[in-house]
């Protein structure tokens, strides 16, 4: 199964774990205190990039529960120190490529939920991920130039092979998050993946959209 048709699954499945949890929680509406979707991008270690959806149920005031999926975009961690990817230009527009590791994470995790005041709140949470991602290889090349005028490239000093591989991961996070209406908010946090793969830590900031469940003013 290539790259594309892994990602179509993985958001497949998110969508219909997803529709499986809100028909599941639609019943608990009683002991449901907020229930919103989020979605959001982030940094992290090995130079990262991320984004990630997901939804989120606050139970009793107590307990959370997230469903989650995230993609991820990192430097190798096994980079060798010497390593430069290829670079030149063409029509003396400049440009350069480094080969970097993907990273698809379909989480689901549980936690506690901490009140800080009557729009804001944190969660903290724990849980299980299915990892698929892409393990780099890399073998010393012999740099090579080329020149034609209006283009120019020089190759990198290493070649890459790329290997798709998956397995189960451990996921923890942390989220603070800011209903600023009644339907809307804004969330930060931290999260890290340890897994047999390559082991991400980051931030990342959200939207959230959905019920917030807003304590009204005090008179």
């Amino acid at each position: 199964m290539n790259r594309i048709n892994k990602k179509q699954v993985n958001r497949t499945f998110l969508c219909i774990m997803s529709l499986a949890f809100m028909i599941t929680v639609s019943g608990q509406t009683k002991t449901m205190s907020k229930f919103y979707f989020q979605a959001g991008g982030g940094g992290g270690t090995h130079e990262s990039g991320s984004y990630d959806l997901g939804i989120q149920a606050i139970f009793k005031n107590k307990w959370s529960a997230t469903l989650s999926y995230q993609e991820l975009s990192m430097t190798p961690k096994n980079q060798p120190a010497d390593y430069h990817g290829e670079a030149g230009y063409v029509f003396f527009i400049p440009y350069s490529y480094e080969v970097d590791a993907k990273m698809n994470l379909l989480s689901l995790t549980a936690g506690r939920y901490f009140k800080l005041g009557r729009k804001t709140w944190a969660t903290t949470e724990a849980g299980l991920s299915y990892v698929s991602g892409e393990k780099i290889s890399f073998q010393h090349s012999q740099v090579t130039s080329t020149n034609v005028i209006i283009a120019a490239s020089t190759s990198s000093n290493y070649s890459t092979t790329k290997e798709n591989k998956s397995g189960v991961g451990f996921m923890m996070k942390t989220d603070v998050n800011w209903a600023f209406c009644s339907f809307m908010g804004l969330g930060a946090g931290f999260f890290a993946n340890v897994n047999s793969i390559q082991s991400p830590l980051g931030f990342h900031v959200k939207l959230l959209v959905g019920n917030m469940g807003r304590e009204k003013k005090r008179k």
